[in-house]
């Protein structure tokens, strides 16, 4: 009987994990998909436009309004529920997912080209942004209380994850800070610096699953990282030279926006190649 009660409880437990890995790959390609959508929705707005506009965020302002606030939504969840698989990743991630929040609801400037839509969408860009921000501020605070509670996490980790802890804290903190006593400043600023900075740290989080601790089932990914994470370092330095020495091309932050997603989609789908050959 006591074998037979062992055996169930394996199989129980075995279970369990399967399910647990199992939500950990959808949420995993569910990130993937948000991206395909994003692509999508710019796709289809060009082909009744004109010409592209200069940025991603710009289309926030064209029929692709709705796709381009729920992608960023949507992202921004999945990013901070991720577990990342070390301190320093976990930390990033949550970083860039909270900013995907502040990019979804503090707009750019309109955009310069209106591409034949004539700016099709009447949004609001005034005292209503804010009131979005503060329902998101207090929502991620109240979000982060509770976690706090509920888990208590350890705080014990490696030198990075805490400098990664550091900087998470010293950018919300001073957007904050800036949201009270600079309101009209922050909505007219959060969004490009949110942006720069949600991109850097998705940048660093590569850096750290290629030249960080080795994982648990071995390295052999880890020269693909390193070659992605590099890829994406040169794409930010060339769209800023492109940007600084060719007149008139207005377009290099859109074409660096594009290339940064698609490398960070390169780099999440094989690690969760890695992830599957690991739990095997």
């Amino acid at each position: 009987m006591g074998d037979i009660a062992a055996h169930t409880g394996d199989m129980a437990k075995r279970t369990g994990n399967n399910v647990a890995l199992d939500t950990y790959r959808f949420l995993r390609g569910g990130m993937v998909v948000m991206a395909v959508l994003l692509g999508a929705a710019l796709a289809v707005e060009r082909a009744n436009a004109t010409c592209w506009q200069t940025s991603i965020s710009a289309y926030y302002f064209t029929t692709a309004h709705a796709v381009f606030i729920g992608v960023l939504f949507a992202i921004g969840a999945m990013l901070i529920v991720y577990q990342g698989a070390s301190d320093t990743e976990n930390t990033l991630l949550n970083l860039a997912g909270v900013l995907a929040f502040v990019i979804a609801v503090v707009p750019t400037t309109r955009p310069v080209l209106q591409c034949g839509t004539a700016d099709p969408v009447a949004v609001q860009t005034g005292s209503a942004v804010l009131f979005n921000v503060w329902t998101v501020a207090v929502v991620l605070a109240g979000s982060r209380a509770a976690s706090w509670l509920l888990f208590r996490p350890n705080r014990a980790g490696t030198l990075l994850g805490a400098a990664a802890r550091w900087l998470q804290r010293a950018v919300l903190g001073t957007g904050v800070v800036v949201l009270i006593v600079a309101p009209d400043w922050f909505r007219i600023n959060a969004h490009s610096i949110a942006a720069a900075v949600m991109f850097g740290a998705i940048v660093l989080t590569v850096f750290s699953s290629a030249f960080g601790t080795a994982p648990a089932c071995g390295s052999r990914y880890r020269g693909a990282y390193q070659t992605i994470s590099l890829l994406m370092a040169g794409t930010l330095v060339t769209a800023v030279v492109l940007h600084l020495t060719l007149d008139g091309f207005n377009h290099a932050v859109l074409i660096a926006e594009i290339a940064l997603i698609l490398e960070f989609t390169a780099y999440w789908v094989l690690q969760t190649i890695e992830d599957n050959g690991c739990s095997r």
